[in-house]
């Protein structure tokens, strides 16, 4: 899936990075990101800067919350959205982006979704089947940046060269 426009595109990927405490810099190719409970860091190279082409795969939702490390969501979440994006640097951001996930649950068949080829960034809306209390999900993923030359997690992007799938927890209101 794709946002519409491209101002509207670059503005929703600056906020995204923002969003996961990224560190942004539109004044040259000081864009990073480190791995964080709700970002992965595949740039290649290692941080801190300079890594080069910074980027990323990200997990949102609307009550998607941090807390100690781990992840968590209400119960009324009925689906969370994983993004893998190329940089924004200049020419970067044309590439082409693929993404794959996986979520997995105890007593629940596991469920994969696909995205990509897609310019500059792919959206990937990861449904939570029997959401209940307690329920854990864990989400594996792998992308693929410019034009299929550049998969992460690999052990050309040190932060992520193997897989570091997301844990999410379902808690009460009462819980965040």
């Amino acid at each position: 899936m794709k946002a519409g426009g491209e101002g509207s595109m670059l503005m929703r990927r600056i906020f995204v990075l923002v969003l996961a405490g990224t560190i942004v810099s539109l004044n040259g190719p000081t864009i990073w990101a480190e791995n964080s409970p709700i970002l992965r860091d595949c740039a290649l190279g290692a941080p801190p800067p300079p890594a080069t082409d910074p980027d990323f795969v990200v997990l949102s939702g609307d009550t998607l919350r941090s807390g100690s490390g781990n992840l968590m969501v209400l119960r009324r979440q009925k689906s969370l959205d994983l993004t893998a994006s190329e940089s924004v640097d200049s020419g970067d951001n044309a590439n082409k982006v693929t993404l794959t996930a996986t979520i997995t649950s105890p007593g629940i068949p596991s469920h994969t979704v696909s995205g990509g080829p897609e310019t500059g960034f792919v959206i990937l809306a990861l449904p939570l089947h029997a959401s209940r209390v307690g329920r854990v999900y864990t989400i594996s993923w792998a992308a693929t940046f410019d034009n299929g030359q550049h998969m992460c997690p690999s052990s050309i992007t040190l932060s992520n060269t193997t897989p570091k799938p997301f844990v999410v927890t379902v808690v009460n209101p009462s819980s965040r």
